[in-house]
């Protein structure tokens, strides 16, 4: 039982998202005591080698152990990126708070991404019921879910490389020996042999490689894990963009058509009016005009809210039919929240999964330059087998057909045509690769964060201003449309009140629709997360 006590417990690491250190610590890796996983099989195979061996076996391990803690390439550290102190823009309210390593710590363990409930902050239950239902059914989310899965299975590949490798073979050989063919005497016998046999192995890592390969899988591991994060970010960021847009329309569709009804009212009284002689004919058809270009505008209306809604289903992972008995209740354009807290440059960095992806995505390259160096090393590694043979069944196991042997074997690529000096260049190079897109992933997530700021300030101030003006025209036309009745003005000057009053609507209602859906996106370039009331 001695080489399968020396067998490295393979633990998987549950959060390998923290391994943000200087690779792994050598004493994970050193060999320990693992009795418990002896097979029957196995211990057979070692009863039956000498107990001179066993001893011998147990030295060699033991002096094969203590060199493994070396490990060659760079240590991974954390990059120095420059960002702002603030933000620059206006649009949310700003606070330096240092909370975030133990939010962030919390979050990894549950496997989300900031305060992933943010669309509840828009106080609308058929929005928060869709982007529950799409983060739960989408295929985006079981996609993510498999990449994690495919990554960890990846790492504990590569981790069993520290353990031994244990083999069992059988083989059976029948033929005919002639020995006339050769020259003897004529005649010939049938001969079947039977053979069995046990191999063990293992590659002692003295220079860290499979340590690099591990580190590099686990930080690929933590990689998948940001990008079912991100994922899911960018996937409820969707639903509520595609969920804003479907209100506005509806609100905009439902002010056209009340603009409509305006419109043929008028031009009814217009119509008895000219009958009695009281206004020309060329005001009824002016207004006649206007009447179609309101009509008109219905169906492109209805055209546009019903391809929002389709994409709203496809964002949901539902059919249009589904949907449309999720979103019957409506409560009109989701009014977003009126502060929202943003954290500075920095710490709101931190928070989004995109940018922790490409931290992880540098770490695992930055590994993989140990694993080229470690080419250059020499390998060590310990075989053995036990083998029987013999022409008959009966005594296959017996001690006179029993042969083995064990021993450490030793190879090292002294010459390979600079093959592996130009690996090691290779690795090198994709590592200056990862860290340029790791500092543009952080240039684009600050212009992304600053342009959602000024987009939020700007439409917010730009919708209350559309309120009041809505405000304004509706008083204008109740004035004019008396003026015009009594003969003081004419219907000129009536249409375009109205036309004014009623495009002014329509803007409003878009406007509050660009600023929930501009709110929706302020949420989404902090990575989904926002800082707590204080």
């Amino acid at each position: 039982m001695i080489i399968l006590g020396f067998i490295p417990i393979c633990h998987p690491v549950e959060n390998p998202a923290f391994f943000t250190g200087p690779g792994i610590s050598c004493r994970n890796n050193l060999p320990v005591m693992a009795d418990t996983l002896t097979a029957p099989m196995i211990s057979g195979y070692l009863s039956a080698v000498p107990r001179s061996i066993h001893i011998k076996i147990a030295q060699t391990m033991l002096v094969l152990a203590i060199p493994s803690c070396m490990t060659v390439g760079p240590d991974y550290k954390d990059p120095e990126i420059v960002v702002p102190g603030k933000w620059h823009s206006k649009g949310a309210k700003t606070q330096d708070r240092d909370y975030w390593t133990e939010r962030l710590t919390a979050d990894q363990y549950a496997k989300r991404s900031g305060a992933e409930v943010w669309w509840r902050r828009f106080d609308d239950r058929s929005l928060n019921t869709l982007v529950t239902l799409a983060r739960k059914n989408h295929p985006t989310a079981a996609l993510a879910d498999a990449r994690i899965r495919e990554a960890r299975a990846q790492r504990n590949v590569l981790a069993s490389a520290w353990s031994p490798w244990i083999g069992a073979r059988s083989q059976i050989q029948a033929g005919e020996n002639n020995p006339s063919t050769f020259g003897g005497s004529i005649g010939s016998s049938y001969t079947t042999n039977y053979i069995a046999g046990l191999d063990a192995g293992w590659e002692i890592d003295l220079f860290g490689g499979t340590r690099r390969g591990v580190e590099a899988a686990e930080a690929e591991w933590a990689a998948a894990i940001e990008w079912q994060r991100d994922a899911l970010v960018v996937l409820s960021a969707e639903v509520a963009l595609h969920y804003m847009a479907t209100r506005t329309l509806e609100e905009r569709l439902s002010r056209a058509t009340t603009a409509a009804a305006d419109f043929r009212e008028l031009h009814e009284i217009l119509v008895a009016r000219e009958e009695k002689g009281l206004t020309p004919k060329a005001d009824v058809a002016e207004m006649h005009a206007q009447l179609l270009t309101r009509e008109a505008r219905l169906p492109k209306l209805e055209q546009e809210m019903k391809v929002a809604r389709i994409r709203l289903a496809n964002s949901v992972g539902v059919d249009p039919e589904t949907l449309a008995s999720l979103i019957k209740k409506s409560r009109g354009i989701p009014v977003p929240p009126e502060n929202i807290l943003i954290d500075t440059p920095v710490n709101a960095l931190r928070n989004r999964p995109d940018v922790r992806r490409e931290e992880r995505k540098l770490a695992a390259q930055t590994a993989r330059i140990g694993m080229a160096e470690s080419e250059l090393y020499p390998i060590l590694s310990v075989s053995g087998g036990l083998n029987w043979e013999s022409t008959s069944s009966s005594d296959l196991f017996s001690q006179v057909n029993r042969a083995f042997g064990f021993g450490p074997k030793l190879r090292w690529r002294i010459f390979q045509g600079c093959r592996i000096q130009n690996r090691i260049k290779e690795e090198e190079a994709r590592t200056d690769i990862r860290l340029a897109a790791y500092r543009q992933q952080i240039i684009d997530a600050v212009t992304e964060i600053e342009i959602a700021l000024t987009r939020l300030e700007t439409e917010g101030r730009y919708a209350d201003k559309q309120s009041e003006a809505v405000e304004a025209h509706l008083k204008s036309i109740d004035l004019i449309r008396k003026s015009y009745l009594a003969g003081l003005v004419d219907i000129r000057r009536l249409l375009n009140v109205l036309i004014e009053y009623h495009d002014t609507r329509d803007e409003e209602a878009a406007a509050r629709g660009r600023r929930a859906g501009f709110a929706a996106a302020l949420f989404k370039s902090v990575g989904g997360g926002q800082i707590p009331e204080p």
